[in-house]
Order: structure tokens, then sequence, then C-alpha cells
């Protein structure tokens, strides 16, 4: 078939010919999305383009196991009795039993216990902090969890009642006040500003008998000598600190782990003995070991909120300025070099449209060997609300064959998230957010579930999630060659319940895409499904498995009047790009672009001008 231009429609008219098809896809998509690049599969004539396992982008859905499947249902669990302002929580570890939410809204701390019945007891008493402190900072040590405001005394948590430290009993001075925590190497750090200080050691003489001696962390007896501790600092020119936190130390050689001081500019390394009486000035003559060591572990890049930094192994994953994610193991094993920079380039589609001077409420859990950081901030009336999450599966390196990077999934859509947690319930990772309800502004309780296939809100279950897929734009393996969308061609299976396809393409760089077909497929979920089933269902429903279907073939699109800027058919082009959207249960597990080649007609795309 050839093509010739006609001059007065101004468009490409089809003549009759033969013609060879040409066929191109991919069956595998484990290597997750990467918006940086051109949508392009790599090829010598784009090498630097997809790789063949790659999405260009994917909305509410994991390429785990290497096909593509919707994420998992989001869960309604209950609503805060007060519509104020969301200052922040944690998950609070009782140690003999399964954790709950410790929340803190316009000054007051609330129990939500996920762990039981969802049921939610205001604790406050008499040891409210201020209601329009827009972040409040929690920690645990031990069986305590403080909570600061950084104007207010700590209040303390033990797990029955609500107090400020100096109500704990014990000995003077307490835990001062300030903002980020951390509880590393037995004992607490407490940071304000530019400066951090430690409390006593976990055991230590200033606990009491009754408590095993476990609250001497409240105290900071220990810090009354300047030259056995005091404050440290770190450099006007870093900025304040904004987290701290430590990872796990395997190396027996090094002793107790090291603590990381995060500001927006630089992370600086603390490694302490565990004596508090070898903490003296360090004198090169004298002194060898047991001294306090502050090092640089990475420059450029800071931290943005103490809530996004998420600990795996021996690893900590977090935000930096613009909403980047960065690895610090990473950044520390290329120190110095010019590839030290943020891992989350893959996610640029979403990230680019961060408000940065939203960040420092930026909050990231582990759930299902997946990191998921917020994204997406805006301002709410209970806080700032962020409205997407960030999917990074290490399940693609999870085996003892070779080692692949990590996987971005894109993103997770459905909720306006204030902060996320996760808690170990015997054995089982369980993962929780405080959403903003776009309905009524107030503050609801959400589970992020592992085996959900639908969305439950407060009225209705069985939501079915909506799955966007834009697979990588399709050449034929010749960019030059001019080509005429055919067919495209979808493998599923997995199919469970009523699952609604939508088709679009679009070609070239163009910025619109084009609608070219829609369809149901249905599989019954239970007998009472069945297309002969007997309302109202008389017996209990037998439970059905997942259903596949074979390769669903559509059709040539039909053809459109010429594009207006270029004059040309959709349907002509030098590559073609597919979106897929489904609103329900399935896998994708291959995609098919068929496409039949065009002769380019001579001078096409010569203009003249005046």
């Amino acid at each position: 078939m050839a093509l010739v231009q006609n001059l007065h429609k101004g468009y490409l008219t089809r003549m009759s010919s033969s013609a060879v098809r040409l066929s191109e896809g991919q069956f595998e998509f484990s290597g997750g999305v990467d918006s940086s690049r051109v949508p392009l599969v790599a090829s010598d004539q784009v090498p630097n383009g997809l790789r063949q396992d790659q999405l260009a982008w994917l909305t509410n859905g994991t390429v785990r196991g290497g096909g593509i499947t919707p994420r998992f249902g989001f869960k309604y669990l209950t609503k805060m009795p007060v519509t104020a302002l969301f200052q922040g929580g944690f998950m609070y570890d009782p140690g003999n039993a399964f954790p709950y939410l410790m929340l803190q809204v316009a000054g007051r701390t609330y129990q939500v216990r996920v762990d039981t019945d969802n049921s939610i007891h205001d604790v406050t008493a008499a040891a409210a902090n201020s209601a329009t402190i827009t972040q409040s900072f929690f920690c645990q040590g031990e069986s305590f969890m403080a909570i600061q405001d950084g104007t207010a005394e700590p209040l303390i948590w033990d797990g029955t009642v609500l107090r400020r430290v100096s109500a704990m009993g014990g000995t003077a001075p307490f835990m001062p006040t300030g903002q980020c925590m951390d509880y590393s190497n037995g004992r607490w750090w407490v940071a304000t500003g530019r400066f951090y200080t430690a409390g006593d050691i976990v055991g230590g003489p200033s606990g009491t008998a009754p408590r095993r001696f476990t609250d001497a962390i409240l105290h900071w007896t220990e810090n009354a000598f300047l030259a056995g501790g005091g404050a440290f600092s770190v450099p006007t020119s870093a900025g304040n600190i904004r987290a701290l936190a430590h990872t796990a130390n395997l190396d027996t050689a090094l002793g107790q782990s090291p603590m990381y001081v995060f500001t927006r500019k630089t992370i600086y390394q603390v490694t302490v003995p565990a004596s508090r009486s070898t903490w003296n000035a360090y004198d090169p003559l004298t002194t060898t070991k047991d001294v306090p060591l502050v090092t640089v572990a990475q420059r450029n890049f800071g931290c943005v909120a103490e809530r996004s930094i998420v600990p795996i192994n021996g690893d900590l994953y977090f935000q930096i300025p613009g909403g980047f994610v960065q690895s610090l193991m990473i950044s520390t094993r290329f120190f110095g070099q010019p590839g030290n920079t943020p891992i989350s380039n893959n996610e640029n589609r979403a990230i680019q449209f961060n408000d940065r001077a939203l960040l420092p409420f930026a909050s990231g859990i582990e759930l299902n060997n997946r990191v998921l950081q917020t994204v997406l901030p805006v301002t709410t009336p209970v806080g700032v609300a962020f409205q997407g999450l960030m999917p990074l599966d290490f399940d693609i390196i999870s085996t003892l064959e070779k080692k692949l990077p990590p996987a971005w999934e894109g993103i997770q859509l459905g909720l306006d998230i204030l902060q996320v947690w996760s808690g170990d319930f015997g054995g089982r990772t369980r993962a929780f957010a405080a959403v903003h309800s776009r309905i009524d502004d107030s503050i609801e309780i959400w589970e992020l579930t592992s085996d959900e296939r639908t969305d439950t809100n407060a009225t209705t279950a069985d939501n079915r999630v909506t799955t966007v897929i834009e697979f990588p734009a399709r050449s034929m393996g010749d960019l030059f060659r001019l080509k005429e969308l055919d067919c495209f061609e979808l493998w599923v299976d997995k199919l469970y319940g009523k699952v609604e396809f939508t088709v679009e393409w679009r070609p070239d760089q163009h910025p619109c895409w084009q609608f070219w077909a829609t369809w149901i497929e249905c599989a019954a979920r239970n007998s009472c499904e069945d297309v002969d089933a007997i309302f109202p269902c008389p017996y209990p429903a037998q439970t059905y498995r997942e259903q596949y279907r074979i390769p669903m073939v559509l059709q040539k699109p039909p053809r459109r009047s010429c594009e207006n800027t270029n004059g040309r058919p959709f349907d002509l082009g030098y590559s073609f790009q597919i979106r897929l959207t489904i609103k329900g249960w399935c896998r994708v597990r291959g995609a098919v672009l068929h496409c039949l080649p065009r002769d380019t007609p001579p001078f096409q795309g010569i203009r003249c001008i005046g």
C-alpha cells in the first residue's frame, strides 16, 4: 500500500497495495517505570530509551512478579472525633501486645486502637500542648513514648498514662524541650535548632527500681558535666537539624551503630562510646579511642522531614529537598563522586509538581517489601496532606540470583494522606494512614492493605481500583519508517469480577491521547454471580478462582480527521504509544502493537513560509 498527498484536502490518502505487518511488544514489566527518559524503547536510534521491561508511567498499579496488577485496596477504619489541626502521630509498640496509633490533634493526644476495635480514646487529661503549632515530634525508647512540640515540656506516654516528663518521678534534670528525637545506643537524643544532646543510658542509676531502671532514659543527669557530654552542634551554614536517626551495624569491630544528624544541606555521622565517663575532649597525645566522633556522611543533600526517614536493614531512605528520594548507603558509597545523586529520577513526572515549602510534613514507611514515600503535598483545613504515594519495590532484588535494582512503580492515588505508619502485628506488617476527607474535611484513619482487591470507604465496600498504564512508545525498530497503526493485542489473566478496559493511543510526540476502544469483561467471583444464578442466592456462595482471557485484539482504530497542526491522520506516524485504563482486578501479562509500513511521500514535512 502506498500513500499520496492530497493537496486539496490536506491529508494523506491510502492506496491499495500489499504490506507486511510490523509487530512489537513486551511480556515482562518488572523494571517498573522511568519517567526521566524519553518514552521510546531503547534501540540503536534511541540508546537511552526505556528498557524492554519498563513502562513510561503507572498509576495505582504494581509490576511485582513481572505482570501489571492493580495496587491493593485502601480500607476505611474510623474517623477522629474532632476536626482540627493534625500535628502528627506515632505507632506505639507496648512490647507485650500489638501496636496502636497515638495521634496529636490541636494539642490533644488520642489513642487509636487499630489493634482491636478501631476505637478512639482521648488520653490528654491535663497534659495538652499548643493547638496551633503545626507539627509535633514523636519517638519511643523502651516502653516510653515522648512527644515534643519545641515549646512545651515533653509529654511521656508509658502505655497507660500521659504525663509531663517532670511528673514521671526520679531526679532532675529531665529530658529537655526540643523537636526531633532518636533513641540510639541506649540513650535518647534530642535536637533543637543546631544543637543536639544525649540523656542518661538505659539501666543507669537515675532510673527507678519499679521500672527496672529503664526510666533512666528520661533523665539528663549525665549531661550535667560539660566535659563529659554537653550539647553537640552543627555548623551554622548547614542549617537547623531536621532529623535524628540511626542504622543497624552488623560489624562488631565498629562497636555501636552510628547515629545520623540530618540538616537541610548536610548529614553528619555521630559515633559515641557507651560509657559517658569517656566523653572527654579529644587529645591525640593521650586519647586514642572512646571519644565522640562526628564526621560528614553526606554533603549537598540533607533531609526535608524526619517522618520521611525509612530504615531498611542497614540503610536509610529519605526525601531530600525537592521531594527526591535518597539512600544513605548509596550516597555514602559514592561520596565525593558526580554519581552521588538521588535515586528517584524515575518518578520525576510526579516529583516535579511538589510544593517544596510543604515537604517538611512528608512521611514514609516500609510495607510488604516496599518503601512508600508521600508526594504532591497540598494545604487542607486540617494540615498538609499528600495526594499520592511513590512505591519502590524491593521484591526484584530478593533473590540469590542476579541482583537487579529496585523498581519504582509510579504513583498510588486515592487518598489525601496526612501521615503514614507501619507496625509489626505478630509477624505481619500492617500500614495505616491519617487522611483528610475530601467530603467533610474530617480526619479519617485508613489501612493500606496487602491483600484486598478493592477499596472500602465509610459507606461502600467493593470499590474497584482504577489502574492507568502508559506503555513505551513503539517504533517497530525503525524510527525513520512511516507506519500506519493497525491493531493492538492484550494478554490478561487473574480476571476477577467486572473489569472495564479503555485503550487510547497517540502518534509520535503528540500531547493528546486519542480514544480507540472500551469494553467490559466479567468473571464470576462466586456461584451467585453466575449468568444463570437464581436471586436471591438460595445457597451459600461458592468462591470461584480468577480467570484468564485469550489474547484480546482490537481492530484498526477509527480513522479520524487530520491533526490540525500537521495535516496528517492520527493513525499515521513513526512511533505509537498506548495508554490502557483498567477498572477492576486483573493482571496484564503482555501487550503487542501491530503496524503496517508505509512509504513517506516526497517532500513530506517541507513547508513554504511567506
